[in-house]
């Protein structure tokens, strides 16, 4: 089976060596962007150091930084692998077929962990009072549970239709179809916002009850203000990302140079995407920087506990010898 389907420019004409090591140098890039930042926000929701990460939504995200992960641990490295091969031998590396899947896997995972966030801030937002009942985190667990069955088990038609064919059905599915999905909920979320905004305005500032609520609302808004940052990420990725695919499978007068260079561009686009999600949540919220402070100083201080002992087991053994 042909590593990319039926398209002569890509398994008939190898791509220069320029884009293939461009391509490797980037990958290698964003595998060490990538891996510190989700890795630190994986950690700091399950150990949640300050007790107060525990939410359906962090779960979601914590679902979307493992995604990420598996595109730094595993994706980044075979991408690296698999330009450096094309650039030195000329040649495909057979051996790297199912770079894609694994690719694929990951990037379906991504995608369908923002809808869920999407659903998140729906609920939040349009239901508060009902929210937690029905989104609690068994419920998110469950969800996260069924994206990555879902995720695991959809990308292996890449065996059967090739990559390119897989990509352009995967940019009309998942892609599209989750970005209609968060438009759409999110104009409704804008309304609702609005008309909430009008409400706790009118409401009394020195009663404490009115008080929490206007707090509660202005988190929400918040967190919905930083999923909209994660939003334009996506789009910024994705868009530019499905263009590519559509040039690669279409461009029928494009150069073969020019259809490699969109091809690398695609691929290297959504990787790109998970490198800068954990830096926005470092960024907007205090209770994740507190967190991943925490963790980062209690492993410094493992380390000094660590080499404290060992300074004091080799000062015993050297007391007991000398005694002797």
């Amino acid at each position: 089976m042909s590593l990319f389907g039926e398209y002569p420019c890509i398994n008939q004409t190898i791509a220069p060596s320029y884009i293939s090591f461009t391509s490797a140098t980037i990958s290698v890039g964003m595998c060490l962007f990538t891996i510190p930042g989700n890795l630190l926000i994986v950690l700091a929701i399950f150990i949640d150091p300050n007790k107060d990460l525990k939410s359906p939504f962090n779960y979601f995200v914590a679902n979307l930084a493992i995604s990420d992960l598996v595109v730094g641990f595993v994706v980044d490295p075979m991408s690296v692998a698999f330009h450096v091969s094309e650039g030195v031998a000329k040649e495909y590396p057979t051996d790297l077929v199912y770079l894609h899947i694994p690719y694929f896997i990951s990037c379906t995972a991504s995608v369908l962990s923002l809808a869920a966030l999407t659903v998140d801030r729906f609920l939040a937002i349009t239901s508060p009072l009902s929210y937690r009942t029905k989104l609690n985190p068994k419920r998110a667990g469950f969800v996260a549970a069924g994206i990555w069955a879902f995720s695991l088990s959809c990308p292996f038609v890449y065996l059967v239709t090739g990559y390119l064919t897989y990509a352009f059905v995967f940019a009309h599915t998942v892609i599209i179809a989750t970005f209609l999905i968060m438009l759409l909920t999110y104009l409704k979320i804008f309304r609702v916002f609005k008309d909430q905004v009008k409400q706790w305005d009118s409401l009394d500032q020195s009663n404490e009850d009115n008080h929490a609520k206007r707090q509660a609302v202005r988190w929400e808004q918040k967190v919905t203000k930083t999923f909209m940052i994660m939003l334009a990420l996506f789009l910024a990725c994705y868009l530019p990302s499905c263009i590519c695919i559509y040039i690669t499978n279409l461009c029928s007068s494009c150069s073969c140079t020019f259809i490699h260079w969109a091809r690398d561009v695609h691929f290297l686009l959504i990787l790109a995407n998970s490198g800068v999600n954990p830096f926005v949540y470092a960024w907007r919220f205090e209770n994740f920087r507190k967190a991943v402070a925490k963790l980062l100083s209690c492993r410094k201080c493992c380390s000094h506990s660590r080499r404290k002992t060992i300074e004091f087991d080799t000062f015993t053994e050297s007391t007991t010898s000398d005694s002797k």
